[in-house]
């Protein structure tokens, strides 16, 4: 499962595909429940439906302009789209909510309307604009969905026939609200305008007044008088050079007798003459011009010499001429005429141009004022701007929420997030070993040790497992009641007769006929069943059996090398991995195999492998170590050719002072001398919580370490490796291994189910057997 992404990259699903596969329960019950789920929300939420009425503006046909003046640059569209947006809220007021629900019976609970029933409403009510989508004081949502002349009003509710009629109803109402809205603008724009009309005349009014005050003010000085007092002044200007020459030629022929030389002109006179030219220069030009600065230097000049030449003639001046003086009287007064002209044509010219202003202004509010007229007539007549119905609200008739394609995506989506989360969760979050690989890399550093792996069982192939209609058996006195017997021979597991004067056909089974198990020995066994024979007998499971006969024959070649080890203690962390299951299947296949084998059940605190056989009640073990019996009465054959178990013989709580014992030492070394057992495989309790499995390796040669796969976290089995010396480990059994698809492909393993726990031993009391207790 590779998919090619180049010529030499390659990306490999495997390993994924293999952690969905390995979590395959939850993950398909994840994907059912989640898909009925799915369809429980979509049958049981209740249906709702929306129905929608579609507006459109229409523009009047006679005023092209919009009512009140707006400004040229805004456009038509802004304008309308502020308009809607305000009557939006106008239409969802209180006040219409409360007649609708009352008009048409919503949200009616109890006969009347559900308390907060104004608020649901307004939820269920969308204004779509054409810019913007308002919904229920939710204005923050945009989308663009309707020309900029349309609006669009929706309800949605459970009864499709009540959302039609409510649409309908809310489009009436906004197309109310926005023909009182423009006839109450209307209105005000026409009170303003006229306001502004009536303003603006009183102004004008005022300016025509100043402009004639200001007009009989300056007579005389007006800009249009200018010319005329000018040739009054030239020829007021020439009367008096001509009266100066007449003065003068008088005046030589008064003196000629006394003066020799009279002049012909006066300095006064040319003063004057210049003084009346810088006047008239000043009237048409600036103090800039170049006439006006040449006039002014030479008047500066004749004003030095004019004081010598009067105090020489002071003497002699003739007395003063009344006409001269009337004369002169009517040069200043022209003079100050022509200079007091610009300024006077400056204070009229600004009132002028105010009285323009005021009169365009005046013309403009006429103009709007008489389009506004002209629109309220038109609006009367229903011909002005106005919503208008461009589509009814139809009977919806499917659901518009839920909405099933989009429930059912998300509810797939969700599903499979969900259902992928958790194996991928489950599987990074478990430090349990899952293979051999895993092993291999925990333990890398230590090359000697055998690693084997123990594929997980099905129930149906437990050799200890009985259907509920069946009646667990056992030989008298172990377990079975006193008064219970059977005189029809009993047939073993592996198919070996025992007969009811209790000794086997061919001596290789227990002594004893097999009785039912009643009472708490009965429900005892049903709770915590035997460990399963499956490497041997009529029930042997192929595959498991090959891991077993692979495992003895690792055990063999290692004995081998190492000075033909013999004893093999078989330990766990904690309990319930499965390694009275593995010494007891592990001591079958060395048997089968031809070597003889003793199986001990070192577990003195909460012992199973009595019960993998129907053997008799013996002291066993603790009875050897008690001194209460010999070693020879505590072995006992069974079913499997070549295979003897010594089983515990009850339970105690100094475990470890009995293993620790010399008379331990003494078994360890009988059965090491002996020559019936080639291979003498131990049971132990976890080492994790007692100390007896360490205790027992003291003597062994070998150690086997049992771990469950996807059970036994890496750090307990880490720490349980280290406990023990490491020159005698054997080997590490991953029991309960369950291949991955990418193994089952690839190596063709089967399926085979758990076995049964065996229990914990946080309380040992309740795993022993009542009359084997010491």
């Amino acid at each position: 499962m590779e998919l090619a992404m180049s010529n030499q990259t390659f990306i490999s699903i495997g390993p994924y595909w293999d952690i969905i596969h390995r979590h395959r329960a939850s993950f398909f019950s994840i994907i059912a429940a989640g898909l009925v789920l799915t369809m429980l929300v979509l049958v049981l939420v209740p249906k709702q439906y929306t129905s929608s009425v579609l507006l459109e503006v229409w523009h009047s046909d006679v005023q092209p302009a919009l009512i009140g003046a707006e400004p040229q640059n805004s456009s038509p569209f802004n304008h309308i789209e502020t308009r809607l947006e305000a009557l939006s809220e106008e239409t969802i007021a209180r006040g219409h909510l409360e007649e609708l629900i009352s008009k048409h019976g919503l949200y009616v609970r109890g006969g009347k309307p559900a308390p907060g029933a104004i608020g649901e409403m307004a939820g269920e009510i969308t204004i779509t604009l054409p810019d913007s989508v308002l919904q229920s004081k939710t204005p923050s949502r945009w989308q663009r969905l309707l020309p900029p002349d349309a609006v669009e009003i929706s309800f949605q509710y459970p009864d499709p026939a009540k959302a039609q009629a409510v649409a309908n109803d809310l489009g009436d109402i906004m197309i109310e609200e926005y023909r009182k809205e423009l006839t109450h603008h209307n209105a005000e724009t026409i009170k303003l305008i006229s306001s502004e009309v009536n303003d603006t005349r009183g102004k004008l009014a005022d300016s025509q007044r100043q402009i004639k005050i200001l007009k009989e003010k300056y007579r005389g000085s007006l800009p249009q008088d200018l010319g005329g007092n000018v040739r009054e002044l030239e020829t007021l200007q020439l009367q008096v050079g001509r009266s100066a020459q007449s003065a003068s030629k008088t005046e030589a022929l008064d003196a000629a007798a006394s003066s020799p030389a009279p002049k012909a002109n006066t300095p006064d006179a040319a003063l004057a003459a210049l003084e009346t030219k810088l006047v008239a220069l000043r009237a048409q030009y600036s103090d800039e011009y170049p006439a006006v600065i040449e006039t002014k230097s030479q008047i500066a000049i004749l004003e030095k010499e004019v004081p010598k030449s009067g105090n020489q003639q002071a003497a002699t001046a003739p007395p003063p001429d009344p006409a001269a003086g009337l004369i002169q009287q009517q040069i200043a007064d022209y003079q100050r005429r022509i200079a007091e002209t610009p300024a006077h044509e400056e204070a009229i010219a600004a009132v002028n141009r105010d009285y323009g202003i005021l009169q365009s202004r005046y013309g403009d509010l006429s103009g709007l004022l008489f389009q506004a007229r002209v629109d309220q007539e038109v609006l009367e007549r229903g011909q002005g701007e106005r919503l208008k119905v461009l589509q009814s609200a139809s009977l919806p008739a499917r659901p518009s929420y839920p909405n099933s394609l989009l429930l059912i995506g998300g509810g797939v989506a969700a599903t499979l997030f969900i259902a992928l989360a958790i194996p991928f969760g489950l599987f990074y979050a478990d430090t349990s070993f899952k293979d051999s690989d895993d092993i291999s890399a925990e333990f890398a550093d230590i090359k000697a040790i055998a690693i084997s792996r123990v594929p997980e069982v099905e129930h149906r192939h437990l050799n200890g497992q009985v259907k509920p209609a069946e009646a667990l058996l056992a030989l008298p006195g172990n377990g079975a009641t006193a008064d219970s017997s059977a005189s029809a021979p009993e047939q073993f597991a592996n198919g070996t007769e025992a007969t009811a004067a209790g000794e086997s056909a061919n001596h290789n089974g227990a002594n004893g006929n097999l009785h039912a198990l009643t009472g708490r020995a009965a429900r005892f066994a049903q709770r915590f069943p035997a460990p399963p024979l499956v490497a041997a007998g009529a029930e042997m499971v192929t595959s498991a059996a090959d891991e077993f006969q692979l495992l003895a024959f690792k055990l063999r070649a290692w004995a081998a090398q190492h000075d033909d080890a013999k004893i093999f203690v078989v330990a766990s962390a904690v309990g319930g991995e499965g390694k009275s299951f593995i010494a007891l299947n592990l001591a079958a296949a060395l048997a089968v195999s031809g070597s003889g084998t003793l199986l001990i059940d070192g577990d003195i605190r909460a012992p199973f492998q009595h019960y993998s056989f129907p053997v008799p009640k013996v002291d066993g073990l603790l009875g050897y170590l008690q001194g209460t019996t010999e070693l020879a009465s505590t072995v006992l054959p069974t079913p499997v050719p070549g295979l003897s178990l010594l089983p515990s013989g009850g339970t105690s709580n100094r475990a470890p002072e009995y293993l620790a014992s010399t008379k331990m030492d003494q078994l360890i070394g009988t059965v090491k001398a002996s020559g019936a057992y080639q291979y003498v495989i131990i049971d132990t309790p976890p080492a994790l919580l007692v100390p007896d499995a360490q205790i027992l390796a003291r003597n062994g040669d070998g150690t086997i370490i049992v771990t469950a796969a996807d059970s036994t976290s890496r750090a307990a089995t880490t720490k349980t490796f280290l406990m023990f010396d490491p020159e005698d480990l054997f080997a590490v059994v991953l029991n309960r291994f369950k291949p991955s698809y990418s193994t089952l492909r690839s190596e063709r393993y089967g399926r085979y189910g758990r076995y049964g726990r065996y229990g914990k031993y946080s309380k040992y009391s309740k795993y022993a057997d009542p009359e084997l207790s010491e």
